[in-house]
């Protein structure tokens, strides 16, 4: 381990190593296209900070509740988008402000869901040659592919220096770094990681080859200018400082660690370690220093955290460390691959497995290749690796504080530290493998990563953004049900179509809407499907028309518009009883609803498309107060409840009946609540509709549970005393009332005592 390596590749090397920057390239390439204009993550934040800059307006100054195109980008150190600004600087982004039309109703962070993944809403892909921001963003993106570069090949000198005697090994943990399909996605975009993992992969190796061979002050001071680069990149780079510290500190070659072990002077050592510290420090002070600064006379925080948080937005006040780890799937998932606004999963999602158990896999070799090293008592030979490791733990240790502040449970934010992950993790994975197979061990994985790379701009990326006119449909499919409804004059609603008819809790509802333009549109209207019970919300969905891709602005009158949407539905209310579905169109900013009319012209105050059955398990029904009434073998009364069984007069009495349904029902029944003195005079009435007549008796079905809520009036004038409340239900066209049935099943009166009121004064 401590002897020098090679400093020139062998010919293959160099080949193997051509051949991983060409595949990188390439594919790199391929995700800037693949991946729309502003969807890569944060993309449309990072952009408008190079922006801003240059337009010539200076560094942005944050200001919470002052809107900005950068958002929390605004508080990033500065290098990554004044190098990003230098080299667009004479491109017109003028049009940033149309080219940002935000999707209101975009899924971030959400990968299961089935649509909006889009963050802009685009009616076309921009036209060739670009112009504008979208030119402006392909070559930044094509600049950031040129830094990963750098990076790789920094993966392939680290591995060269600390496993030397393994030369198959350092091409293998380039390949891993270059073909990891979220390096590649973020390499491929407008994302200031991309500098600061290219500094901090340098300054790394810079530390392993002071540690191995020794320093001279031009390094060390080389070694702080990096490091100092890398905190005007990102505030990652500031671990990079006690990195740097712990690398001066370990011996430098054999004779120096036979020194170190027999020294006793710790005087001399602290003195040498403070004056390469020192020479360290100072480039770094004065290449990043003002920054810090600047940062602690604006914000009084030299890191500027509090500002970008001001912005962003910070944790619960409830939250607890400890809820990260329900947040780790998330984290790893996000290490591999997970595109567009977090929400695009690789496919098939079982590589995800695959790579964990390979991960799993390297790590134990790790240990058990450190095992050998004490067994055969050479456990000094890899002190190096105490470098790569403490960088690993120093960025885990800054993530996770990062993340107690703020949502950022992303594992990609540990890409700083890429070079001695995979260093490490190709280490692990061949020391199981057996000298013989060791190169075709290790091009195993590699391998893998490089068609998984390949694979998922196809199955990932592109699928999550069908341009528009993919909505389009010439007619209405003779299986969906007709509707009808005109909406504000605009759109009409022809038709819809569910795929259930009987829903159960945990179900996912597809309702596909058939719309057409009947006037040319400005706004851009949202669409709600809403499925309910009575009292009670059963799922719901908003967006843009087509997931998000179809904005109605975009409609041409006379066109037919295909809209999908997929409704989760809730099993939080146990119980039989009918679901409705709703669908509309309103203004996300105001919330305001065109007026809807039916094909008559008439209003139409709420559209319900249609209702169904949920099938919930029948619940053991507890009213607060209990009764058993049957109404003719028709409807049965459970009981009631009711907060105050002694109102006062003046005031309502307000009570909610349990009804559960057991024969068929054919009228429209009408509930009756009155009010009698002890001599049996009516004093109090309220009849109405069950449930408000939004659900009339005759659509009832057998095994129906439904709760029925009423307000009885108390007269002011009544006096204080016992007073009996009588219920029933009669038919409003005749008048006629139903039986209640004893339990003989006996016809008895046609009214049920429900409860005894003692009015107060």
């Amino acid at each position: 381990m401590w002897k020098e390596p090679k400093r020139c590749p062998e010919p293959v090397e160099g080949i193997g190593a051509l051949l991983i920057i060409c595949g990188f390239l390439l594919l790199g390439v391929i995700y800037s296209f693949a991946t729309p204009v502003f969807e890569a993550s944060d993309e449309l934040n990072h952009y408008p900070f190079v922006a801003y800059l240059a337009q010539g307006n200076g560094l942005p100054v944050q200001q919470p509740g002052q809107e900005t195109h950068f958002g929390q980008e605004g508080s990033q150190p500065p290098l990554y988008y004044a190098l990003a600004a230098a080299l667009t600087f004479w491109i017109d982004s003028s049009d940033l402000p149309t080219q940002l039309r935000l999707n209101p109703h975009a899924k971030r962070g959400v990968p299961l869901a089935q649509d909006n993944k889009n963050m802009i809403v685009r009616t076309a892909p921009p036209p060739f040659p670009w112009r504008g921001s979208v030119l402006a963003v392909l070559l930044i993106r094509w600049f950031s592919l040129l830094l990963g570069v750098g990076t790789i090949l920094s993966t392939y000198f680290l591995a060269r220096r600390l496993v030397p005697e393994q030369p198959a090994l350092a091409l293998g943990a380039m390949a891993l770094n270059a073909f990891l399909p979220m390096f590649l996605f973020i390499s491929a975009s407008v994302n200031n990681d991309n500098l600061v993992v290219l500094l901090s992969s340098l300054s790394l190796l810079l530390m392993v080859r002071l540690a191995q061979e020794g320093s001279q002050r031009w390094e060390l001071l080389l070694l702080g200018a990096l490091i100092g680069l890398a905190c005007l990149s990102k505030l990652s780079g500031l671990a990079l400082l006690p990195l740097a510290g712990l690398a001066l500190a370990l011996p430098r070659n054999k004779k120096r660690h036979a020194d170190f072990a027999e020294e006793t002077d710790l005087r001399r050592f602290f003195s040498r370690w403070a004056v390469e510290f020192g020479l360290v420090l100072l480039p770094a002070l004065l290449v990043a220093g003002w920054w810090f600064v600047r940062n602690w006379q604006l914000y009084g925080d030299p890191t500027g955290l509090n500002a970008m948080l001001a912005v962003a937005g910070g944790r619960p006040a409830e939250f607890v460390l400890t809820d990260l780890l329900g947040e780790f799937q998330g984290f790893r998932i996000n290490f591999w691959g997970l595109f567009g606004a977090v929400n695009l999963l690789m496919r098939p999602p079982w590589v995800y497995q695959l790579l964990d158990v390979f991960t799993l896999v390297a790590v134990a070799g790790l240990g058990l290749w450190v095992w050998r090293l004490w067994r055969s008592h050479r456990l000094a030979t890899g002190l190096l690796l105490l470098i790569p490791a403490a960088w690993i733990g120093l960025e885990f240790v800054a993530l996770i504080r990062w993340t107690s502040l703020t949502a950022a449970s992303q594992g990609r934010l540990l890409f700083p530290t890429i070079s001695a992950i995979f260093t490490l993790l190709m280490l692990g994975w061949s020391s199981w493998l057996p000298p013989r197979w060791r190169k075709f061990g290790i091009a195993l994985p590699a391998a893998f990563l490089f068609l998984l790379a390949l694979s998922a701009p196809l199955t990932a990326i592109r699928p999550a953004y069908p341009l528009p006119a993919q909505q389009i449909v010439e007619s209405v499919p003779s299986t969906a049900q007709p509707f009808a409804v005109d909406y504000g004059g605009a759109a009409r609603l022809l038709a819809f179509e569910v795929d259930k008819n009987l829903l159960h809790p945990g179900d996912t509802l597809q309702v596909t809407l058939y719309w057409q333009a009947l006037a040319p549109m400005e706004k851009d209207y949202s669409v709600f499907v809403q499925v309910f019970g009575w009292q009670e919300d059963l799922g719901q969905s908003d967006s843009y028309p087509g997931g998000g891709s179809v904005p109605t602005s975009y409609w041409k009158p006379g066109q037919i518009v295909r809209d999908v949407h997929h409704i989760f539905i809730s099993g939080a209310t146990p119980g039989l009883r009918p679901a409705w579905i709703a669908a509309g169109l309103y203004d996300f900013d105001t919330q305001e609803r065109p007026a809807a009319s039916d094909a008559q012209g008439q209003a139409v105050v709420f559209p319900i498309l249609t209702k169904l059955q949920s099938s919930w398990t029948v619940p053991d029904w507890q009213p607060g107060n209990p009764r058993q009434a049957n109404f003719a073998n028709q409807v049965r009364l459970l009981g009631f409840d009711a907060d105050n069984l002694a109102p006062r007069a003046g005031e309502g009495w307000d009570f909610t009946l349990y009804w559960e349904t057991i024969g068929e029902m054919d009228r429209e029944y009408t509930v009756f609540v009155h009010l009698l003195d002890e001599s049996g005079t009516l004093v109090g009435q309220a009849d109405g509709m069950p449930l408000v007549g939004f659900y009339p008796t005759s659509r009832w079905q057998p095994g129906e549970l439904l709760n029925d809520s009423h307000l009885l009036p108390i007269g002011e004038s009544l006096p204080a005393g016992s007073y009996r409340v009588l219920v029933g239900l009669y038919d409003a066209a005749s008048g006629q009332r139903l039986s209640v049935l004893n339990g003989a099943g006996q016809v008895g009166d046609n009214f049920f005592l429900l409860a005894t009121l003692d009015i107060q004064p």
